[in-house]
């Protein structure tokens, strides 16, 4: 846990491998505090992406039933959800927890949600949307008739109506994606796609299984995207 005087310690230089490391804040702040170290049993690592998803899956766990939000009495709700409040959950919405749905978002009507979700504040799932073991950050709008499995989207992200994510292999191998010019694979069977912040589909889009898109791209009306697109 650091002081909160470790937020002026965040201008660090970047390192060699062109990121801005922790590791160098810790250091000054160890110059400047006293520190002592506080064991934990399990920690994960979340520098890659899919990475996120297995900390949202770890995170569920810990989930219990709580609806502060308003929940249609024509929706199915199972197992351990959270509904924070200003939420809404509409008719004809089906949710299997663990998920966490935040406050002011909006689900339905007649979607459904499954594996270890989680949609962030005033996202939108709307009508006839399936989403499955994904992580829908703050703003996010996935509007109508579409399906986004495995994946991750950033903030106000926009999913025109009919876009598709593929999270499957056909030779059932691990999915792979692009990270700083190698192709890693994620080790997980089934995984979708990363989605920048205000990146833009259009109606009918296709994305490949480990496809990023960058913050801003935008795709056109029946595009197919076996490839990332970043700018």
């Amino acid at each position: 846990v650091f002081p909160a005087s470790a937020t002026d310690y965040l201008d660090v230089s970047t390192s060699e491998r062109g990121e801005l490391e922790l590791t160098d804040v810790l250091e000054i702040v160890c110059e400047e505090h006293h520190v002592t170290a506080v064991p934990f049993d399990r920690w994960l690592d979340v520098g890659r992406p899919w990475e996120l998803l297995a900390a949202n899956g770890w995170l569920s766990e810990s989930l219990s039933r709580r609806l502060d939000g308003t929940v249609s009495d024509e929706a199915t709700i199972e197992g351990d959800i959270v509904v924070e409040s200003g939420a809404t959950i509409k008719s004809g919405v089906t949710v299997e927890g663990p998920a966490y749905i935040g406050e002011d978002a909006t689900v339905g009507p007649n979607a459904y949600i499954r594996g270890a979700t989680a949609v962030g504040a005033g996202a939108k799932v709307g009508h006839a949307v399936e989403v499955k073991n994904s992580v829908l950050m703050a703003d996010a709008t996935v509007g109508h008739l579409s399906y986004v499995g495995d994946s991750i989207l950033g903030r106000a992200v926009n999913f025109g109506a009919g876009t598709t994510v593929a999270n499957l292999r056909h030779d059932d191998e691990p999915v792979v994606v692009t990270v700083k010019g190698d192709r890693v694979s994620t080790g997980r069977r089934k995984f979708g796609v990363v989605v920048g912040d205000d990146a833009k589909t259009g109606i009918n889009t296709s994305l490949n299984a480990g496809v990023v898109l960058g913050k801003g791209v935008t795709t056109t009306p029946g595009e197919v995207l076996t490839r990332d697109r970043r700018d």
